[in-house]
């Protein structure tokens, strides 16, 4: 479904990915994990062309996002896939039912109606039908985060991608966020990808997980193959050890 191949990316002299290439495997969901600062959020955006590469390749199905001519193919490409940001990244001056309904909106292909029945529902699958009238400001941030996935899922997309998706929440409404991302996940069956540091938490949403570290990636494979992984920096990262080949900041 996804095909990375050999991609580069550097900020002025900080390489961020050196030669980082995997396969998203269709419908099923890779977990991207590692220590912080080494390069999981960067690649998600190359990925969804919000970022160049500097080099190699990045395939959607049979479309290449970084070999698009345009903006304009950027953005159909980029049509198939859904977004949750680290922080759900709502419009604050919407209530929660425009913010879902947004990007449906913002293309302009159905009837408003439609728009609104659609987004109901999505709110609906993520608990949040009653407060479809709330603004942001007036709900959790787990309540936002569920807003966020509905807002990705509403256009109903091939690929679906988490950043950091627990981020600022607690174990509780952490694992709120992880079972609602099983549900829909059984009930949509999209290609998932979830960037986050949190081991093993994360493995209960994921089919693979491949592991970076210092723009490379170290290993890609099942979670008992990534768990039995004997590779020093694989090991430190698993045990949160400080002693090891990965650098502390």
């Amino acid at each position: 479904m996804i095909s990375i191949r050999n991609v580069h990316k550097r900020f002025d002299a900080q390489i961020v990915l050196s030669g980082v290439s995997l396969d998203i495997e269709r419908g099923g969901t890779t977990a991207i994990v590692g220590p912080s600062g080494t390069g999981k959020s960067v690649l998600l955006k190359i990925i969804t062309g919000l970022l160049h590469a500097d080099a190699g390749e990045v395939r959607i199905g049979s479309d290449s996002m970084t070999g698009a001519a345009s903006g304009r193919e950027r953005r159909r490409i980029c049509s198939r896939m859904g977004v949750l940001f680290q922080g759900a990244a709502l419009f604050d001056s919407m209530n929660l039912l425009d913010n879902v309904a947004f990007p449906l909106r913002y293309r302009g292909e159905i009837a408003e109606n439609e728009i609104i029945a659609r987004s109901l529902d999505m709110l609906d699958d993520v608990g949040l039908k009653n407060r479809a009238l709330s603004f942001p400001g007036e709900v959790s941030i787990g309540m936002r985060k569920r807003v966020g996935i509905a807002r990705a899922l509403v256009t109903r997309p091939d690929v679906l991608l988490f950043d950091e998706p627990n981020t600022g929440l607690d174990p509780e409404m952490g694992q709120e966020i992880y079972d609602l991302i099983k549900e829909t996940h059984r009930k949509y069956g999209f290609t998932g990808i979830v960037v986050s540091h949190e081991i093993p938490e994360v493995f209960q949403v994921c089919d693979r997980v491949v592991m970076l570290y210092r723009g490379e990636v170290q290993i890609d494979g099942t979670v008992s193959e990534f768990l039995a992984c004997p590779k020093p920096v694989v090991r430190q990262f698993i045990a949160g050890s400080i002693t090891g080949p990965i650098e502390m900041c």
